[in-house]
Order: structure tokens, then C-alpha cells, then sequence
């Protein structure tokens, strides 16, 4: 193993060493490994194309990379690393390969390919997190569809307080979530910006080509700036303060599902959503609520750790920054995932408890802002006047120990049928504002699904082009891996 660089003879010290970087190889096997060796591929050709290294060498590159991906980089997995994996990866291309393997840096530096590898090995998981929020969303939908004529209680201050719909209340959880998407969607062209090229920071003198290993590596975009392409990680940032916000708004429609599920009595999750008391026999626990509850603070804490460790650094490479605050990415995401999978579970297994739902809405006086508005106008009054008397109203059937929509009526001769319309006519008959009828929730519905279909396609797109940039990659090896004609037209 190369230890003496010119500058440094000896190996970093093994107390040092233990603490910022793993002994072996083991774990950078699934986690960095394959996209240095992806990284690798598509600079071996590139290094080719304009002459920085001979054809032969970068076949020989290209078949030990080949070689070590189809046995999972067993032969290397224990290999010491004590100064960290790729330099470890890149002794073992020497040692197999000769030492012009180490060729492949011409034009480049871990700086630029630690950058890059983020930006590739963030691909799956973000991938994965927007799909799910999509199935999420989806599921939200439907489920709002069914239930448009649903009535049921809309809280304030976990009291009963107006009429509402099941669906009124899914759309709104919908659009809420829906604006998440668009958040981590927006990250999306920095994601696709390629750094490979930037070296350390200041770019190369070599003619090297940039625009195609960001183009061999799907990437849309080639390295603008240098500096900016290794200093920067705010594309970690925006992730993770996406799925913060994400998180808090999930955490916020689980504690209403622990409401609606319950003392209220609302709703209701089928025993494999469930969890049973290990002492209390008669206890069915959502604690699967409480876990995403949870799993929304660890995020929001990874937000503030990768924050905290990116201020106040020098703008240009810095491990604060490159390696310490971005580890907090991967965590979070996982979370963040898991949280969204664990509400769509409970949504798809949800069942509404709509006797309940009508009982809670007929004893209690969730008409009674619409009795106000419709006494003020029809009696010429000011609204805090018409307010106050029906408050008086509400006052005296409760002192009556009555707790019905009608008792409040029963005291006022004014107060006729039409002036405290029941909670289905209120819930109905409610358009304005994004209310609760059932015309103007599927409208929200039709635009919430409208932007789903937007988002679905855009992930489609770059699921397409990373897709495309594999198999472009792999012709480019194939075409040349090839042998080379003789001037006679024999292969040689």
C-alpha cells in the first residue's frame, strides 16, 4: 500500500485513524465502492477519448472494474483503508492493474468525486422518497373521493367546532403533503448538476470533457463553477429541509389520527395496524402514529446537525461540511420514507366510524357560527350582536345540561329552522373559502391530482435519463472494449 505521498512517510496515526475512518473496506462494499466504480467508468472513457490514458490501459481499467462489481468488491471488502476508501480502492487498481491506473485523477481530485458520488448514491433514496409521497397522495385521493358526503366534526382546540367532511379534511392533509413534493421536486436540478471535473476546487489546464461523464453519468448539467461545485452542499440542505417540513406535517396529521381514533371515537385501524399492552388487556395501541411523531423530531434534528456543522465554514472543500454535515442526509431520508409509508398504511387501512362521527356533530353546537351569520343577516343586525346572542343561546341549553343543535334553537323564537340549518346543510352549503361541500372539494381534488400527474411524469423524466445515461455508459465501454482492427481488416 502507498504510503509515503513525497510530503507525508508515514499512516495517519491508528488512534486518529479509528475515529475518522472505518478500518476495512467492509462498508464502503454497498455504499461507495460501486459508484467509484461508476465514477471510474466513465472517466476511463472520457480520458481515453481525448488521449490522457492509451486504449489498453483503460480496458484493462474497465475489465478489473467489471470484474470486482460482479463479485460484490469481495476481494477488496477487507482491505485496510487508513486513510480512507477511495484511496484504498484506488491501491488496489494499482496493485492489479499497474500504477498507471492512478492515471484516472488526471483532471480531477476526491474533492470533485466525493461530490459527484453524493450526488449519485442520493439517487435511489430520493428516488424512492418521492415515489412513495406520490403513492401517498394518491391514496389521500381516493379515499377523499369516497367520502365527499362523509360528515363529520372539524376541531379547534380539540373541541368540536364546525362541520366538515372526511373529505374535507383528506384534501387538506393532500394539499398540505402535495406541497411537500413540490419542495423536494425543486431540488431536483441540483441533484442532476454534475461536479466531475471541478478537481480540488480549481478545475484543470488538461482538455479534458466534463459534458460527457456528466453526460455518461446521466447528470443534465457539466460543472459551472469549480468552486461552488466542491464547497457547496446545499442540495443536502434543501433535501433535509424539505423532509423536516415533510416530516412536521405528517407528524401533525398523525396526532389528528390519534384524536379522531381516540377518545372520540372517530375512526378506527385494523389489528395489523395496531399494537396490543403488554399489561392492559383491552388496549389497541396506534402506536405506529407515535413512530412517525418520532421519526419527524430525528429529522428535523439531522436538519440542525447538517446546518450547524456547514456554518460558519470556509466556502471552498471542507470536511465539516463535505463529509460531517452531509452524513445526516442519509438518516433523515430514511425516515422521512418510512414515515410517509407508515400514514399511507394507515390511511389505506382507516375505517371512518360515521354513526360516531353524526352523534359528535348533532350533540354538539358546531352550527352555531352559521346561526350567528344567518341571524346577522337576517335580522339586520351587526355580527357581534348576533354573535353574543347566540353565545346566550348556547349558554342556556348547556345550564339546561342539553347539548343538542336543536335546544340551542329552542330558546330563541327567532331562531327558526332556517337560521340553525343542521350540520349537513352547513357542511353542504359551505363552497366559499375551500370549504366543505362536495363540489368544491373534488375541484381541490381535480388540482391536487392535476400537479400528481406533473410530479409522476417529472420523476419519470429522470428516472428516464439516468436510465438512458447507464446504457449510453455501457455502449461507450463495449464500443471500446472492442478489438481493434488490423490494417488488413483482421481483428487483432
Amino acid at each position: 500500500m502507498l504510503q509515503d505521498t513525497g510530503r507525508i512517510k508515514s499512516p495517519l496515526h491508528p488512534e486518529a485513524s479509528a475515529i475518522v475512518f472505518e478500518p476495512d473496506l467492509r462498508r464502503a462494499v454497498n455504499e461507495e465502492l460501486p459508484y467509484y466504480a461508476e465514477i471510474d467508468r466513465a472517466q476511463a472513457i472520457m480520458l481515453e477519448h481525448v488521449g490522457l490514458i492509451d486504449r489498453t490501459l483503460a480496458k484493462e481499467i474497465l475489465t478489473e472494474l467489471d470484474r470486482l462489481q460482479a463479485e460484490g468488491f469481495q476481494s477488496i471488502a477487507a482491505s485496510p483503508a487508513p486513510r480512507g476508501s477511495y484511496l484504498a480502492y484506488e491501491d488496489h487498481l494499482r496493485a492489479v492493474v499497474g500504477k498507471k491506473a492512478s492515471n484516472l485523477h488526471l483532471g480531477r481530485s476526491r474533492n470533485d468525486i466525493n461530490a459527484t458520488l453524493v450526488k449519485l448514491k442520493l439517487r435511489g433514496p430520493y428516488r424512492q422518497l418521492v415515489r412513495e409521497l406520490i403513492q401517498l397522495l394518491r391514496v389521500l385521493c381516493e379515499l377523499a373521493r369516497g367520502h365527499l358526503k362523509t360528515f363529520f366534526p372539524l376541531h379547534t382546540h380539540r373541541q368540536p367546532a364546525l362541520p366538515s367532511t372526511v373529505a374535507h379534511h383528506l384534501a387538506a392533509f393532500a394539499a398540505a403533503l402535495a406541497r411537500d413534493l413540490d419542495a423536494l421536486l425543486a431540488v431536483h436540478p441540483l441533484l442532476n448538476h454534475s461536479c466531475l471535473g471541478a478537481g480540488a476546487g480549481g478545475g484543470s489546464s488538461l482538455a479534458i470533457l466534463p459534458d460527457l461523464t456528466a453526460r455518461l453519468l446521466g447528470f443534465a448539467t457539466p460543472p459551472i463553477n469549480s468552486i461552488d461545485c466542491v464547497a457547496s452542499r446545499d442540495l443536502i440542505l434543501r433535501l433535509l429541509a424539505a423532509s423536516a417540513i415533510l416530516g412536521s406535517n405528517l407528524s401533525r396529521v398523525a396526532e389528528t389520527l390519534l384524536l379522531w381514533i381516540g377518545e372520540a371515537g372517530l375512526a378506527r385501524l385494523p389489528d395489523e395496524l395496531v399494537g396490543s399492552s403488554s399489561a392492559m388487556p383491552h388496549k389497541r395501541n396506534p402506536f405506529l402514529l407515535e413512530q412517525v411523531q418520532g421519526k419527524a423530531g430525528a429529522i428535523v434534528g439531522c436538519l440542525v446537525a447538517a446546518v450547524t456543522g456547514m456554518h460558519s465554514t470556509p466556502f471552498t472543500n471542507c470536511v465539516a461540511v463535505g463529509t460531517e454535515a452531509t452524513r445526516h442526509v442519509w438518516p433523515a431520508i430514511r425516515d422521512s420514507t418510512g414515515s410517509v409509508r407508515l400514514i399511507r398504511l394507515c390511511f389505506s387501512g382507516l375505517t371512518i366510524a360515521e354513526d360516531s362521527a353524526f352523534a359528535m356533530l348533532e350533540g354538539s353546537f358546531v352550527n352555531a357560527m352559521e346561526a350567528a351569520t344567518r341571524l346577522a343577516i337576517a335580522e339586520d343586525l351587526d355580527f357581534r350582536s348576533a354573535h353574543t346572542e347566540i353565545g346566550r343561546l348556547v349558554t342556556a341549553a348547556v345550564n339546561r345540561g342539553l347539548s343538542s343543535l336543536r335546544a340551542m334553537a329552542q330558546g330563541s323564537s327567532r331562531l327558526t329552522a332556517e337560521l340553525s340549518p343542521s350540520p349537513e346543510v352547513v357542511a353542504i352549503t359551505a363552497r366559499a373559502g375551500g370549504g366543505p361541500a362536495p363540489d368544491a372539494v373534488a375541484a381541490a381534488l381535480d388540482e391536487i391530482e392535476t400537479g400528481l400527474d406533473r410530479s409522476a411524469m417529472l420523476l419519470r423524466d429522470l428516472n428516464f435519463g439516468w436510465n438512458r445515461a447507464e446504457e449510453e455508459l455501457r455502449s461507450a465501454i463495449s464500443d471500446l472494449c472492442k478489438p481493434t482492427p488490423e490494417p488488413n481488416g483482421k481483428d487483432a
